[in-house]
C-alpha cells in the first residue's frame, strides 16, 4: 500500500509536465495510476480483517464508508473551485500530496505482531498458493461464486461511467469547470442519503432485494446519464448512481463478511477487489475506443443495457444469487430509528462511545458537504435541505403508527 501511494504521488505530480509534452504520455501515466490503484485497493481490503477484530468489521467498514463518502462529496466540489481560480497544475500537485499523507498514515498503522510474524514466513510460492486457495473456496461455494460472477456487470458499468463521464459532461453537454465539480459532488450526495437511509431502515429490507435494487437502479441511472441533455438531468442521474452504488455495495460487503469463514475472509475480499481492479484497468481502454467509434452517449447507454442483460443471465444461471438473506429481518420496533441514528445508538452490540464518534463524524461530513453544495448550487442545496424535515415527519409518523398498532 505504501509503495502504491508513493508511485501514484509521483505519477499524478508528473501530469502537468506531461501535458506540455504529449497527450499520449498523459494516457500512459493514467494507465500506470490505474494499475497502482488496482494493487492498492485489494491490499487495503485484505488488510482490514488482519488488523480489525471480526466483531469490529461492521463499524470499521462503516467508518471507511463515511470517509469515502466525504471525499466523494467535498473533494470534487473543492476541486472545481480550485481549478477555476488557480488552474489545474496546483490542483494536481495538491492531489499528489494526498497520496503522501496516505502513505504516512499507513506507515503509522498498528499491525498485530502475529500478523507481522506470519507475513515474514510467506514466500512467493506461498502467496500464489493462498490466491489459489481463495479462488477454489469461492468456486466451490455456490453463493460466493454467484456473487463473484455478479460483480462483473456492475463493475463494467462503473468503469464506463468513470472513463466517459468527463467527455460526456464537458465535451458533449458542455458544462463549466465549477459545474463539473458540483456534478461530481452530487454522486457523493447520493452516497450520503443512501447511507443514512440504510442506517435507519436497512435492517428491515431483505439483503438480496437491497443488492438487486441497487444493481438495476445503477443500470437505469447510467442509461439516463448517457441520455442527459442538460446539467440538471446530468446531476439527477449522478445522484441516482451514487444512491444505487451504496445500496448494492453495503449489501454485498455485509453478506460476504457474514458468509465467509474467518480464515478465508481476507482472501475472498482480496480476490473480489483484484477482479474489480482488472475491470477498472482494462475496460476504460476498450470503452474509450468504442466511444470514439460510435459516440460517448451511445457507449454509456449500450454498456448499461449490456450490464442489465448480463445480470439477468447470471440470476438465471446462479439460483443462489436470487436470495441470500443470512439473518432475520427486524420487525416491530416502535422507536424512532431516525433519532437513534442521529444520537448514535443504532446497534447495541457495539460500543456506544464508538457509535457516538462515528455518528458525529458522519454528521460533520454531511454538513461540510452541504455547505460546499450550497456555495456551488444554492437551489440544489435548498432542495436537499427540504428533504430533512420530510424524513423526520415520515419517521415520526411511522413511530406513531407503531405505537397505535401496539396499543390495539
Amino acid at each position: 500500500m505504501v509503495i502504491s501511494d508513493l508511485v501514484r504521488a509521483v505519477l499524478v505530480a508528473l501530469i502537468p509536465f506531461l501535458m506540455g509534452v504529449s497527450i499520449w504520455l498523459v494516457y500512459l501515466d493514467l494507465i500506470l495510476i490505474s494499475m497502482a490503484t488496482a494493487f492498492f485497493r485489494p491490499a487495503l481490503f485484505s488488510a482490514i480483517p488482519q488488523v480489525v477484530k471480526r466483531n469490529d468489521l461492521l463499524p470499521a467498514n462503516s467508518f471507511m464508508s463515511v470517509m469515502d463518502t466525504g471525499t466523494e462529496v467535498a473533494g470534487p466540489a473543492l476541486a472545481g473551485i480550485v481549478a477555476a481560480k488557480f488552474g489545474y497544475a496546483p490542483l494536481l500537485y495538491l492531489d499528489a500530496g494526498t497520496y503522501l499523507v496516505s502513505a504516512l498514515c499507513i506507515v503509522a498503522m498498528t499491525i498485530p505482531s502475529a500478523v507481522i510474524e506470519a507475513a515474514r514466513k510467506i514466500n512467493p510460492r506461498g502467496v500464489w498458493e493462498g490466491v489459489q486457495e481463495g479462488i477454489q473456496y469461492i468456486r466451490k461455494d455456490s453463493l460466493q461464486w454467484g456473487l463473484f460472477v455478479l460483480l462483473f456487470p456492475v463493475a463494467l458499468v462503473g468503469a464506463s461511467l468513470n472513463a466517459l463521464q468527463t467527455p460526456l459532461a464537458k465535451g458533449v453537454i458542455g458544462i463549466s469547470d465549477p459545474e463539473f465539480g458540483s456534478f461530481q459532488a452530487i454522486w457523493g450526495i447520493g452516497f450520503v442519503v443512501a447511507s443514512f437511509l440504510l442506517g435507519w431502515y436497512g435492517t428491515r429490507v431483505q439483503r438480496h432485494l437491497l443488492v438487486l435494487a441497487g444493481y438495476f437502479l445503477v443500470f437505469v441511472a447510467a442509461a439516463l446519464m448517457g441520455l442527459s441533455g442538460s446539467f440538471s438531468t446530468l446531476v439527477a442521474a449522478a445522484f441516482a448512481v451514487g444512491f444505487a452504488n451504496t445500496l448494492y455495495y453495503v449489501g454485498l460487503n455485509t453478506t460476504i463478511m457474514e458468509h465467509s469463514p474467518q480464515h478465508m475472509l481476507g482472501r475472498v475480499i482480496s480476490t473480489r477487489q483484484l477482479a474489480i481492479g482488472m475491470v477498472r484497468v482494462v475496460a476504460p481502454l476498450l470503452l474509450g475506443l468504442l466511444a470514439d467509434a460510435v459516440g460517448t452517449r451511445e457507449t454509456i447507454v449500450a454498456v448499461a443495457l449490456v450490464g442489465a442483460a448480463l445480470t439477468v443471465s447470471i440470476l438465471i444461471a446462479f439460483p443462489a444469487t436470487r436470495r441470500f438473506e443470512t439473518r432475520p429481518i427486524e420487525t416491530g420496533d416502535t422507536k424512532s430509528t431516525l433519532w437513534r441514528a442521529l444520537a448514535g445508538q443504532i446497534n447495541p452490540q457495539f460500543d456506544r462511545s464508538q457509535q457516538y464518534r462515528l455518528g458525529a463524524v458522519s454528521m460533520l461530513i454531511a454538513l461540510f458537504a452541504w455547505l460546499g453544495l450550497a456555495f456551488a448550487l444554492p437551489a440544489y442545496a435548498l432542495g436537499l435541505l427540504v428533504l430533512i424535515p420530510v424524513f423526520v415527519l415520515f419517521d415520526l409518523a411511522r413511530k406513531k403508527a407503531g405505537f397505535a398498532r401496539g396499543g390495539s
